[in-house]
């Protein structure tokens, strides 16, 4: 199967979850809902439009950390806005809430770096993809109209593209291997937990798809092991992929 790969990249993000009210806390890495909306947006589809078109059944999205990253916590200072006139601050009902942003490891001279590895069943949007993404461009891409934001508008981010692998699915369930990508909790049957500094494992419900009404499907979300550190999972896991480049990753489902 041809799998495009790029790199989702910035210097702040905010992946806001779904359950979090007074407090905006965000997630690890960017969910899956929040990457088909920026695979949408960069292909021109209206908002609320493409849930079906990117459906679990449709499209493939495997996910990397490839550098370092943290928390942090700022106090925002939120304006209710009914009018233009509320836009300069002078109204009432400021709000300070604690805003969780995702941040790197190096502030100062690193940088957020997601790996995106897509495949969709249908070609048009596959070759639509493959031309707004291809590795011609190098450090930019073609847009219709999307401003791009890893989460929230102000965490300003950008796209490198990477290349188009060939990939076969993975037999052995059993067998210990480098892991690139985060992984479905329910498809590992073995992790090994390494002690040598390279290796930061933490679980997070990540939701993965919304019906026509906006709402999570019955096989919306799901728990993924992720490595903050950016070096992977050593592991086991089923319904695996290896890329011809040797990379190994899961998908996102």
């Amino acid at each position: 199967m041809d799998i495009l790969a790029f790199h989702l990249r910035g210097k702040m993000a905010h992946f806001r979850k779904y359950y979090s009210n007074s407090s905006a806390l965000s997630y690890w890495v960017p969910p899956r809902t929040t990457l088909i909306g920026i695979l949408a947006g960069l292909l021109g589809m209206e908002r609320d439009s493409y849930y079906e078109r990117f459906s679990l059944e449709e499209c493939e999205i495997g996910l990397a950390l490839c550098s370092p990253l943290k928390k942090t916590i700022q106090k925002m200072n939120l304006l209710m806005i009914k009018s233009s006139n509320d836009l300069n601050g002078s109204a009432e009902h400021h709000s300070q809430t604690a805003t969780e942003f995702v941040i790197p490891w190096d502030l100062v001279n690193g940088y957020l770096d997601y790996k995106i590895w897509i495949h969709h069943q249908n070609k048009a949007i596959q070759a639509g993809l493959l031309k707004l993404l291809s590795p011609e461009h190098e450090s930019f891409y073609y847009s219709k109209g999307i401003a791009l934001a890893l989460g929230s508008a102000q965490n300003l981010g950008w796209i490198e593209t990477d290349k188009i692998y060939q990939g076969e699915p993975l037999q052995d369930v059993e067998e210990k291997r480098h892991i690139a990508s985060i992984v479905a909790a329910k498809d590992l049957t073995q992790l090994d937990v390494i002690t040598d500094g390279n290796y930061s494992y933490l679980k997070e419900d990540l939701p993965l798809e919304f019906d026509r009404e906006r709402k999570l499907t019955a096989k919306g979300k799901g728990d993924f092991i992720i490595n903050a550190n950016g070096t992977g999972i050593w592991g086991s896991a089923a319904k695996l992929v290896q890329l011809e480049n040797g990379e190994v990753i899961a998908w996102m489902h």
